[in-house]
């Protein structure tokens, strides 16, 4: 029997099946608007055999929308930081293992390669991407053949081209042709803070969200702007983890005295 056709995810009337990678009891992300659209748009692109384009500033989410969605259907996801010194031979050799695997492969800040690699880049995934839609068994890629698995996923994110994100490039339109754009805005933060109270048993959750908000908001409008200094929805849900570690820690160490 297989066990693949006995699990199926539906999302906006296309069917996915889920696979067998579990993770084991990792943190979920938390649900908002902006994750539903994102959620939404990146599957209908995968159900029509494109890729996925989460693109917006930092601190918005877009790597962890595509790890949160791959973990909902058991992919494995392998996060892969792009620069300057990763060429097409690079690229293609991640790519042969992707399609080899099954699994979803998310280029971080697939804007800071170089515009001349970019080309045979888009190159490379159209050929990934025809493979997947004709359902063939093989391909082949940079000389080499090899297999084909349909579950297999690329994926980019991008920050704006801009004088606070140096060394982006533009893309070229045949390369954005291959992917599925989703504008990810910088989220409610309180919103999302109170959630993260809530989860880790926090009361009077929504008002020690607006105080620590509040307080991250001040402190990166006031304080002097370092390179070290983050004051994003990821330090916020640090800071409250560290927090539910210390008071646990000093319930433990209360109770030992008693």
């Amino acid at each position: 029997m297989n066990i693949k056709k006995m699990h199926k995810q539906q999302c906006a009337k296309q069917d996915l099946i889920i696979l067998m990678n579990i993770k084991g009891m990792d943190k979920s992300q938390c649900i908002h608007p902006l994750t539903d659209k994102c959620y939404l748009t990146l599957t209908q692109g995968m159900s029509m055999g494109y890729g996925g384009n989460p693109y917006g500033p930092a601190g918005t989410g877009k790597t962890e929308s595509v790890k949160a969605l791959g973990q909902l259907f058991g992919r494995q996801v392998l996060v892969f930081n792009c620069d300057e010194g990763i060429d097409f031979k690079s690229m293609g050799r991640i790519f042969m293992g992707l399609v080899k695997c099954g699994a979803w492969g998310c280029f971080d800040e697939f804007n800071r390669l170089l515009e001349e690699q970019l080309s045979a880049i888009s190159q490379q995934i159209q050929i990934i991407q025809n493979a997947i839609k004709e359902n063939s068994q093989s391909m082949t890629l940079m000389g080499q053949t090899c297999m084909v698995n349909k579950d297999s996923g690329i994926f980019v994110t991008l920050n704006p081209a801009g004088k606070n994100y140096g060394g982006r490039s533009k893309l070229p339109d045949n390369l954005k042709q291959l992917f599925r754009p989703v504008a990810m805005s910088i989220p409610d933060n309180e919103l999302i803070a109170e959630v993260l109270l809530y989860s880790e048993g926090f009361k009077n959750a929504k008002i020690l969200a607006e105080k620590i908000i509040t307080i991250f908001t001040l402190s990166r409008q006031l304080l002097s702007p370092q390179q070290h200094y983050d004051w994003g929805i990821e330090s916020t849900q640090n800071n409250i983890d560290s927090g539910w570690i210390n008071y646990i820690r000093r319930k433990k160490i209360g109770s030992r005295n008693q």
